[in-house]
């Protein structure tokens, strides 16, 4: 066999291999059922990890981080989780469950200032979705 045969093998069973790899990784928005599932189940040790790695695969996924921000809560990790709230909020300024639980946040940092502003944004967020609601 010649050399470019060999190459030409090689690269095809490295191809193979690479396709297989990705076949059987999850994606973001399967590992945050992952993590919702477990969160449910009280495994939240396993939750974390999944929630972490959705949003490490996708930096974006808000429910991926707002999962994680619960958990940190959890965790009484209260700065990670308002830093996890307060992105979910800059990637989606009308998650009024994020705001709530920012509020929730601040509250366990001792800042009820900042809490009641957040509450107040999830209150005016969330009647401003219901009317939408209602109206439709």
């Amino acid at each position: 066999m010649n050399s470019s045969n060999r190459i030409f093998y090689l690269s095809i069973i490295i191809f193979i291999f690479l396709i297989i790899g990705q076949c059987s990784s999850e994606n973001s928005a399967e590992l945050v059922k992952e993590g919702e599932m477990y969160s449910q189940k009280g495994n939240y040790g396993k939750s974390f990890d999944a929630f972490f790695k959705a949003a490490e695969l996708d930096p974006k996924n808000v429910t991926a981080l707002y999962g994680l921000g619960g958990i940190y809560n959890y965790r009484n990790e209260h700065e990670k989780a308002a830093q996890a709230f307060k992105t979910v909020i800059k990637l989606d300024p009308t998650h009024f469950n994020a705001r709530y639980s920012l509020g929730f946040t601040y509250e366990k940092l001792g800042k009820p200032g900042l809490a009641k502003i957040e509450f107040d944004r999830y209150q005016s967020l969330k009647k401003r979705f219901e009317s939408m609601i209602t109206k439709e």
